[in-house]
């Protein structure tokens, strides 16, 4: 499945990923490679003197949401490299003295899916509210975040709405 990228605001970035055969010495196939991210991607363009800050791995499992939270200064870039999530994104800034008044209007949440056949990346800035759904078993999911973490960074505020939840569970028919 394709995802148009054109229906989504202008400050998510999306780089389609091709899946690339390799081969062996042989010329047999013996796997895939997929460029996630690359500092000449149109989805680096505005971040070409960015030092490298952090790579992370999470997981995310089938009906459980990680989310929504915010982080009011973390650019985060993401790929799904096993099994499939769906990433919600909530288009509106919400600063933190804001996060206990703000009601999430649901009508406008963004889903986008990410892994198996839509090898993806995802990158959007900071302030925004976020989440991973898992759609399969297991999501194993990568991410480049700038600035990286650091002990001291308390930084994330989540934001309750139950309904986000209820919505994907019936989205993706998961019980």
């Amino acid at each position: 499945m394709k995802q148009k990228n054109n229906q989504y605001p202008d400050w998510i970035k999306i780089k389609e990923c091709p899946k690339i055969q390799t081969k062996d010495l042989n010329n047999d196939n013996n796997g895939i490679l997929i460029d996630i991210l690359n500092r000449n991607d149109d989805i680096m363009a505005e971040r070409c003197d960015e030092l490298f800050q952090q790579y992370y791995m999470t997981t995310v499992l089938r009906g459980k949401i990680k989310g929504l939270h915010t982080h009011p200064n973390k650019i985060d870039t993401l790929h799904c490299v096993y099994g499939k999530f769906c990433l919600v994104i909530y288009p509106e800034i919400i600063k933190k003295e804001d996060i206990d008044k703000k009601k999430i209007d649901t009508d406008k949440l963004i889903f986008i899916e990410l892994g198996e056949d839509l090898p993806l990346t995802v990158s959007f800035p900071s302030k925004y509210p976020h989440g991973f759904y898992g759609i399969t078993k297991t999501a194993i999911i990568i991410n480049y975040r700038n600035p990286a973490w650091t002990r001291n960074d308390t930084y994330q505020y989540d934001i309750k709405c139950e309904e986000t939840l209820e919505i994907l569970t019936k989205k993706y028919n998961i019980k």
